[in-house]
């Protein structure tokens, strides 16, 4: 089998364990069938999470990060379809890469606003929210700390379009 073919495969499975089993148990099965997963599925496999849309899956997330190489949207697009919060983002932050950089992500999709044109049709209809939406101001000041320890290219344009977001800046 090619690995498109195993991707595939692993997706039509997910999506019968979701349609036949309650959120808790998918997310046991579907997890447990992640967790060992060769690395190289690992990116491609998570996707099968968001519709889960439970806190379970962050605390899914910190167990996995050591298993982590490359953080791409796909992470910050999980942990926002999966009750991210303002508490969680903080802790993320401090623990440093993989998790900030996720942290950063999820807290790009979940304070964009307007109509998300250039987001996952998943994001559009769910349209994720910090579930605790602290004031936007607790927001920008602890990001803009982040950036003293990580200002990567990378970092600094996440941060500067989550701040935009919560204060409603056009760009």
């Amino acid at each position: 089998m090619h690995d498109r073919e195993i991707i595939e495969d692993f997706y039509l499975r997910s999506e019968n364990v979701q349609n036949n089993f309650d959120k808790d148990e998918a997310f046991r099965i579907i997890s447990s069938e992640i967790d060992s997963c060769d690395d190289r599925f690992l990116y491609e496999y998570i996707g099968t999470l968001n519709y889960i849309r439970n806190e379970k899956v962050l605390d899914w997330i910190e167990t996995s990060s050591k298993r982590i190489i490359n953080v791409g949207q796909n992470w910050g697009h999980l942990a926002a379809s999966s009750q991210f919060n303002w508490k969680r983002a903080e802790k993320w932050l401090l623990q440093g890469r993989p998790l900030s950089l996720i942290a950063l992500d999820a807290l790009m999709f979940c304070t964009t606003i307007g109509e998300r044109l250039n987001q996952s049709p998943w994001m559009r209809q769910i349209q994720p929210k910090l579930i605790d939406n602290p004031k936007p101001e607790i927001i920008a000041r602890r990001l803009q700390d982040y950036l003293i320890v990580d200002s990567v290219p990378r970092t600094k344009s996440s941060v500067q379009r989550i701040i935009n977001n919560i204060f409603e800046i056009d760009t």
